[in-house]
């Protein structure tokens, strides 16, 4: 009998990353304006909050999908599909700030490290795992 796929998907232009890019756009905003900060510590922190507010700009997307047949991952820049088969074991962990990690062990020796924004949160993709045969274990705070 074959297991109901398993998709997740996470979207930049949701409640958190909407606050986190008001947030900064208000503190750039306040180094302009109120604190007539130097050009160049402006500059500085436009280039750093400037990927994140592209990101929500164009509602950037990822996602992890695992059927009978493979675990696949996207996060816009990249693609990475793996046949079960192919996975000697799964390390996944929670991180002190309850952020998911997780790396893929193949049987070739190469090691592929999930994005973090694929990862669905608590233990959702150990159940998926689990109930397709894939090995992993739980490690505490690193891989």
């Amino acid at each position: 009998m074959a297991a109901e796929p398993f998709s997740f998907e996470r979207r930049a232009r949701r409640p958190f990353g909407l606050a986190m890019v008001t947030a900064a756009l208000l503190c750039l905003s306040l180094l302009i304006f109120a604190v007539d900060a130097h050009p160049v510590i402006v500059a500085l922190f436009a280039v750093v909050t400037g990927p994140a507010v592209w990101d929500v700009f164009r509602d950037a997307r990822a996602t992890l999908q695992i059927n009978d047949k493979r675990l696949a991952w996207n996060t816009g820049h990249h693609e990475i599909t793996v046949p079960l088969g192919e996975i000697r074991e799964a390390v996944l962990s929670t991180s002190f700030d309850f952020s998911q990690r997780g790396k893929i062990h193949l049987s070739d020796g190469r090691r592929l490290r999930i994005p973090p924004q694929c990862m669905p949160g608590g233990r959702t993709l150990d159940a998926a795992l689990e109930l397709r045969a894939v090995p992993y274990r739980r490690s505490l705070f690193g891989n």
